[in-house]
């Protein structure tokens, strides 16, 4: 049990066939929860949802509030309950019960040693019962959360519904997300160090019917554009253009002047000319693309960097061996080869090289 209070906040939205089910099992660990408070951020439901809550909770001698949350979609209404709440601890959680209550007090007590417990659909121990097209969603949706918001690359499930988290990271954090998935906009935005990810059961629902559809794809989706412009990793990804394209002046050069005047065989300029670009690109982005991920050595950084660009090499030398022997000039071959290995370099950069600044 964590000494501190803890407001469980649980958005929903025609969920009152779920609330009873879902309150006796809060009655069963209301004591291990300690200082509690739930409050149900209702969006309008027609079912009453509100209604049989305030209900149900009387009946049960719960310590329940319930907020009108207007046609606000989950992750807002998530925001406007965080108004009303009371707690330095907050946790979140569904309705329908694919979340179990029952480990929310465990979870609450992991935040002695972090900041944010995440129950992780993705992690060892865990079990969800998806779709094959729900989990092909939510596996690009992870791949492009991390592309889109690098800082939360080391986390299995950026998207789960159900976390705690301590009330104070969010201080001074103006949130503004769209659709479901209010964690990954905390994760975005929050003032965090230590976060731990705990496997659970994901349920099926029983009672009810669920939310997920197409239109909460495409909100999610939005959301994401939001972040990346809102975090301004879209600058980033413009200083690494920038620098990119000084690399290509250095690489093209290179490679004109050693196969044109010194008469080198194409594929040994192109040797000479892609290593030159590889160190002027790293020491342009270290000093510039990602000056505020100057943590850890820069000659581990380096060597990072080399290694990612093996690979990358690889690509443009492949590509540039491959459209040149199929009749492409040389130098636009080795254009085309350029573009696509940035792209691969771009993702290893902020993912792997500069990810721990």
């Amino acid at each position: 049990m964590t000494e501190d209070r803890i407001s469980i906040i649980v958005p929903t939205f025609n969920e009152a066939e779920n609330i009873e089910r879902l309150f006796l099992i809060f009655k069963k660990i209301s004591k291990k929860l300690g200082d509690y408070e739930i409050i149900i951020a209702d969006s309008s439901s027609k079912d009453n949802t509100k209604e049989k809550a305030e209900e149900k909770a009387k009946e049960m001698d719960l310590n329940v509030k319930t907020v009108n949350c207007g046609d606000r979609d989950l992750s807002n209404s998530v925001v406007y309950a965080l108004e009303k709440a009371k707690g330095d601890i907050i946790g979140i959680m569904d309705a329908d019960l694919q979340h179990p209550p029952e480990m929310i007090p465990k979870m609450a007590d992991k935040l002695k040693e972090n900041d944010i417990v995440i129950a992780s659909r993705f992690v060892k121990g865990s079990e969800i019962r998806f779709g094959l097209k729900r989990l092909f969603i939510s596996k690009v949706y992870r791949l492009l959360s991390y592309l889109f918001v690098p800082k939360v690359f080391r986390i299995k499930d950026p998207a789960s519904g159900f976390f705690v988290f301590k009330r104070k990271i969010l201080k001074n954090v103006k949130l503004n997300p769209i659709g479901f998935k209010i964690l990954l906009e905390i994760l975005a935005k929050a003032d965090y160090k230590d976060v731990e990810e705990t496997g659970f059961k994901f349920r099926g629902r029983k009672k009810g019917e669920s939310n997920f559809n197409l239109k909460q794809s495409i909100l999610a989706f939005k959301h994401l554009l939001r972040l990346y412009m809102s975090e301004k990793e879209h600058f980033r990804f413009l200083k690494f253009c920038i620098v990119g394209g000084s690399g290509i002046i250095v690489n093209e050069g290179l490679l004109f002047l050693l196969t044109e005047f010194f008469g080198l065989y194409y594929l040994f300029s192109g040797i000479f000319s892609i290593e030159a670009s590889i160190l002027t690109n790293f020491f342009l982005n270290n000093i510039w693309t990602f000056k505020d991920k100057k943590k850890g050595s820069m000659l581990k950084k380096l060597g990072k960097f080399n290694l990612a660009r093996i690979f990358g090499l690889a690509i443009n030398f492949g590509i540039l061996w491959g459209l040149t022997y199929a009749g492409m000039h040389y130098l636009l071959s080795n254009l085309v080869g350029i573009i696509i290995a940035t792209v691969f370099t771009y993702i290893s950069s902020i993912w792997w090289v500069w990810e721990n600044g």
